[in-house]
């Protein structure tokens, strides 16, 4: 008996059967008209999410507003030791004649000036510790001038800072025209739809403008930590923003560095368990001391892992991207905002939605 001919018969009818089982891919113009008719799947599916993906008739506003500005924005003049071991002096005379009491030391060390001294051609600062250092051993520093925003009722929508100036693109994934205008660098922007294209998430921020989600900061409303009431803190480790809460009600937004991969942030539920308006901050992690640093005077103090606190800082611009040793860095505008409303006992909710830092007690911490 030849049975290559009820095999070939065989192989058909199964073909076919699996193949009416499941919607056919459909050309985009198909699955737009009749989208439950095709497979999500293909440039007919890509095309038809494009399509839904549109902006409401009406753009609202993000419930947002501006904050009261703190002045001055620091109580302190900062300035970076630049000069390696640079010396220090006991007195404004002890420098004149070359006596150096002790030097620096090495790393990323940042001293406050006070009383300038002016010896002949020998220009000198006081420092916070009473020495002197050369006035050529140092650089003065501008603290970043970046503020948050209030909230007035839970979003609607997501929103967040550019990290960047951007230019957005026509549609997901695409490079864009270089005849668009750049958006600025933290610019408040409200995402209306979401697009995945490879392994990023696109957003559309306004008509025909799409930018990829590592070029902003979004903000969106959580629900309070189980067993939490009253005010509370959330740092997203992801998204580097923090919010503020009273019960479910999202009061403050912001921008933050937390902690570098190396000496990351970790994840938990913590309480402020010490306030400092101030405080100096020291440390080094690695075996041959190459990660030093001095901070004095790091303003707005709000411990909440052990050494790991919430903190103003003046010596980066980079909110939005980690930076830290392991704290939480806020602009200083932010930072004496949060210490004026937190309390000694308020939760603080650290969160990695990606789940990739780790929450090994181990980890090192620092500012």
């Amino acid at each position: 008996m030849n049975l290559l001919p009820w095999l070939i018969s065989l192989h058909l009818t199964a073909t076919l059967t699996v193949a009416d089982a499941a919607p056919p891919l459909c050309a985009p113009n198909v699955q737009a008209r009749e989208p439950m008719a095709c497979a999500a799947l293909g440039p007919g599916h890509y095309t038809a999410q494009l399509a839904a993906a549109r902006l409401p008739s009406e753009l609202p506003d993000p419930p947002t507003q501006k904050l009261t500005r703190f002045d001055p924005l620091v109580e302190y003049a900062y300035a970076r030791v630049t000069t390696l071991d640079a010396p220090l002096f006991a007195s404004p005379d002890e420098a004149a004649a070359g006596i150096v009491k002790r030097t620096i030391g090495k790393g990323f060390l940042y001293v406050t000036l006070s009383g300038a001294v002016q010896l002949g051609d020998l220009a000198l600062y006081q420092i916070r510790t009473g020495e002197y250092i050369r006035a050529s051993d140092v650089k003065g520093v501008t603290p970043t001038a970046f503020q948050g925003v209030g909230v007035t009722g839970n979003p609607a929508l997501p929103f967040g800072w550019l990290l960047t100036n951007v230019r957005p693109s026509r549609v997901p994934g695409e490079t864009p025209s270089q005849t668009v205008p750049r958006l600025p660098r933290r610019k408040i922007v409200q995402i209306f739809a979401t697009h995945k294209v490879g392994p990023w998430e696109w957003y559309l921020i306004g008509p025909d403008q799409w930018i990829e989600q590592r070029v902003i900061a979004k903000i969106e409303t959580y629900a309070p930590p189980a067993g939490v009431s009253g005010k509370w803190v959330m740092v997203n480790l992801y998204e580097q923003t923090l919010t503020a809460y009273e019960d479910d009600q999202m009061i403050f937004a912001t921008l933050v560095s937390s902690g570098l991969d190396k000496w990351p942030t970790r994840p938990g539920l913590f309480k402020i368990w010490a306030r400092l308006l101030v405080d100096g901050m020291q440390g080094s992690y690695e075996p041959d001391g190459s990660d030093f640093y001095s901070l004095e005077a790091v303003p707005w103090v709000m411990y909440f892992d052990g050494s790991r606190a919430l903190h103003g800082e003046y010596w980066h611009d980079r909110l939005g991207f980690k930076r830290s040793h392991g704290c939480v860095n806020l602009a200083p505008q932010d930072a004496h905002w949060l210490y004026n409303w937190a309390e000694k006992g308020t939760p603080v909710w650290v969160y990695d939605p990606s789940g990739q830092t780790p929450t090994d007690e181990e980890v090192a911490e620092g500012p």
